[in-house]
């Protein structure tokens, strides 16, 4: 996921960064962040952000003026507004704010408005994948995703309704996944945690029935991963 800070005071950018590379510690996600000190060097990126903290008060460019740039060039970016002000909350609104928080941001908004974020990001991320059986290609969901399995250069990718050829390795497949909802067990498997069923240090029974094996070396990471997932999933 990658993600921009904006705020024209060094002291909150850091505030709000320490935060998500704690959170992305916890939930064993990759987090790309960006920082930007005025609305106009965001703006002006090349970089497409999945979510933005955007204060709302900078010397160069306020807040509401650089949302309204963005929504020009993307309107699904999520852009959480940051500031002292809460009056501002509902002109925030007109340019479809994801959250608003109060600064100084604590611990349990921003992993309120991360959880969120993951959880319709992953609902909303598609895949292009090969059809085999009717040499098509088609969209598959990243939530219909039970397993991903190795094949030499290729990647089959299994869902409920079939097993489809990802036209590039696992580790590229990696790369593409939501993090926070994926795991990598081993060399050759990547697993859904939302159709886990069951697991032991043997390895994880999914939805389908399939048992996907976990390298030794792996096991204390998944667990923790797979809990911290447990958690953001009741807290919704």
């Amino acid at each position: 996921m990658k993600i921009a800070v904006c705020d024209d005071e060094k002291v909150y950018r850091n505030e709000i960064i320490e935060l998500l590379n704690i959170y992305s510690t916890e939930n064993n996600i990759i987090l790309d962040i960006t920082e930007f000190d005025d609305g106009g060097k965001l703006v002006t990126s090349k970089t497409v952000f999945d979510m933005i903290f955007l204060d709302h008060q900078m010397n160069d460019l306020n807040g509401l003026d650089t949302i309204k740039s963005i929504r020009q060039k993307n309107i699904e970016t999520k852009v959480v507004f940051v500031s002292s002000y809460s009056e501002i909350v509902f002109d925030s609104m007109k340019y479809n704010a994801f959250r608003f928080i109060v600064k100084p941001v604590s611990k349990e908004k921003l992993y309120e408005a991360m959880d969120s974020a993951l959880e319709i990001s992953s609902s909303e991320r598609k895949l292009i994948v090969k059809d085999d059986m009717y040499n098509e290609s088609i969209v598959v969901y990243e939530k219909d995703v039970i397993y991903a399995q190795a094949d030499n250069v290729y990647t089959y990718i299994i869902t409920k309704k079939g097993s489809y050829r990802y036209p590039y390795n696992l580790s590229a497949l990696e790369e593409e996944l939501d993090s926070g909802g994926f795991f990598r067990t081993n060399r050759s498997y990547i697993v859904n945690l939302e159709h886990i069923n069951s697991y032991d240090k043997t390895g994880i029974i999914l939805s389908n029935g399939h048992k996907a094996v976990i390298s030794r070396g792996k096991y204390k990471d998944f667990n923790n991963c797979y809990l911290n997932y447990l958690k953001r999933s009741t807290s919704r």
